[in-house]
């Protein structure tokens, strides 16, 4: 036999709540996160012309690997130009803005 079906028996749907962010500590602030990738981009540089001095001289014979880190070096710092120059013209545009 079958039950019959209550009204009340099922919740009532409810609208999707909204995801909450991520908490965010205070040392991931927008500062701390550039100053990060500076230090990343000066490493990947420094291992760059690590790379070049050991090719040089003779410590390493591998130029494939001393080209790739070169290039990888090279891609950081241009993205890193990008991006100052897109919070340059961010900075600018909120600069000219009239209140």
């Amino acid at each position: 036999m079958v039950d019959p079906i209550r009204p009340g028996a099922v919740p009532p749907v409810s609208p999707p709540r909204p995801p909450t962010p991520a908490p965010t500590t205070a040392d991931e602030n927008f500062a701390a996160l550039l100053r990060r990738q500076l230090e990343q981009v000066s490493a990947l540089q420094s291992e760059a012309e690590r790379g070049v001095q050991d090719l040089l001289t003779g410590k390493t014979q591998d130029i494939t690997d001393v080209f790739v880190v070169a290039r990888k070096a090279e891609i950081a710092f241009s993205l890193l130009l990008e991006i100052r120059n897109k919070l340059l013209e961010a900075y600018t545009e909120i600069k000219n803005l009239r209140v």
